[in-house]
């Protein structure tokens, strides 16, 4: 038996609900950016700071799949990840069997400037949802949840 709630839902919804998070994205992308790239360190460029993101989530991850990600040429990958490397925020790491395939990995160092700027923006993200009604701040929650549930399935990435 369908519920009378459920029923009531336009065919719609679907496509109602991509559009508004393809421009509700845009908007909240921009405040993360603006607040990750205000609290990165001293010295570290906007390229450097996002691939040391990149390699946050991707974890031990080859010069071409960062180069990749982040829209550069495999030299200027390299070049960009031999700066990190003497800085002492990744590693390099060769590939036992075939030495020219190398893996990036963070270091300590780098990842503590990640989770620096990380914590930072949940500080600057918690101090704007402080004025959203609890009601909201909970549907606000459920709808994270359920888009971290259908993304990862699709990323075949398992979440309950």
């Amino acid at each position: 038996m369908q519920l009378l709630q459920d029923a009531t839902i336009p065919r719609a919804l679907p496509q109602a609900c991509a559009r508004s998070l393809l421009a509700g994205v845009h908007v909240l992308m921009g405040f993360i950016r603006q607040e990750m790239r205000h609290n990165r360190r001293a010295g570290l460029s906007v390229p450097h700071f996002r691939a040391l993101i990149f390699l946050s989530h991707a974890g031990d991850a080859s010069v071409s799949a960062m180069a990749e990600h982040l829209g550069l040429s495999l030299p200027a990958a390299s070049r960009l990840a031999d700066t990190l490397v003497r800085r002492g925020l990744i590693s390099r790491q060769s590939q036992v069997g075939d030495r020219r395939r190398v893996l990036l990995s963070l270091t300590a160092r780098g990842r503590a400037v990640i989770e620096a700027a990380q914590a930072a923006t949940e500080k600057a993200l918690a101090a704007r949802f402080e004025a959203v009604p609890r009601r909201e701040l909970n549907h606000m929650l459920m709808a994270m949840q359920a888009l971290d549930r259908v993304f990862s399935a699709a990323n075949g990435q398992s979440k309950r």
